[in-house]
């Protein structure tokens, strides 16, 4: 359950609405008292917590307290508190991104390939980032890239839409990269996640792929129960969209490649994107 609004968290934070929960994790946003300035709040009950359910806490905090780049949240502190009713619970702060997520934006219709290419961009050089840190996402959606400014602004050389990728639940080490315990939502799955086969970085370029895709169509590459998207993506390759040019067709062919060492390393995926950002419209 969701603390009320005007609850004080460490003697500091003071709680406000609701702004979202996954799992057994619910995301409050709150005033930092001490710095004045809004926050995002993860909370975490633990009276209730499984064994898994707090070591995926724990590995959350860790994986974020070692990631540094402007497209992924930022952890801003740690804790644990009981509630004015007697119940524990742990804590991340996090910065406050003031906007929807793409999945709310894509309810709207699809982005159209430069603003698609300036968020994939973006979302390339933050999984090169943790991939290089040695963490995998395993869980990149458009459910978890929070969205800065849902109207493009055409700047040149910025972000025409800034996003920052989000939950790092189920994020794990590269070294430990199994996927039997992983709860990543089946429609954005790899097959080798499908398949419960050990996971590299490019599982993570996969799920970027359907991500890109739908922002381009509006359209889910494998909707449906999660038992018959986890097998559609077994028996056929995503319906790649051809009107945007051998460019596009190319690049979301190879990073939904069935198989992973046939998918292109994430920076060749950012350079890609950069270069589709600024080419020609295809026609």
């Amino acid at each position: 359950m969701t603390p009320a609004p005007g609850t004080r968290l460490a003697h500091r934070y003071l709680l406000g609405h609701a702004l979202g929960h996954g799992g057994q994790a619910h995301v409050v946003q709150a005033t930092d008292l001490r710095l004045h300035r809004p926050v995002a709040v993860k909370l975490f009950p633990l009276d209730s917590a499984s064994p898994d359910q707090i070591r995926r806490y724990a590995q959350e905090a860790r994986v974020l307290a070692g990631l540094s780049h402007p497209a992924l949240v930022a952890l801003l502190d740690v804790g644990s508190d009981v509630l004015e009713d007697g119940s524990s619970v742990a804590f991340l702060v996090m910065e406050l991104v003031p906007g929807p997520t793409l999945r709310d934006v894509l309810r709207d219709g699809p982005l159209g390939p430069a603003v698609t290419a300036d968020v994939g961009r973006q979302l390339a050089l933050a999984l090169a980032h943790a991939h290089g840190a040695g963490v995998l996402h395993r869980d990149v959606k458009p459910a978890n890239v929070l969205v800065a400014d849902p109207r493009p602004g055409g700047a040149t050389h910025g972000p025409e839409l800034p996003v920052v990728l989000a939950d790092f639940g189920i994020a794990v080490p590269s070294e430990r990269s199994h996927s039997e315990d992983s709860a990543a939502t089946a429609g954005y799955q790899s097959p080798e996640q499908a398949l419960g086969r050990p996971l590299t970085a490019a599982t993570d370029v996969y799920s970027l792929g359907l991500v890109l895709t739908e922002c381009l169509t509006g359209e889910r590459a494998y909707p449906g129960d999660p038992i018959a998207s986890g097998l559609a993506r077994l028996l056929r390759a995503p319906d790649v969209p051809t009107r945007f040019g051998r460019d596009w067709e190319r690049l979301l062919r190879g990073m939904t490649e069935l198989e992973p060492a046939n998918r292109p390393p994430i920076t060749a995926v950012a350079a890609e994107l950069r270069a589709l950002r600024f080419a020609p419209a295809a026609g």
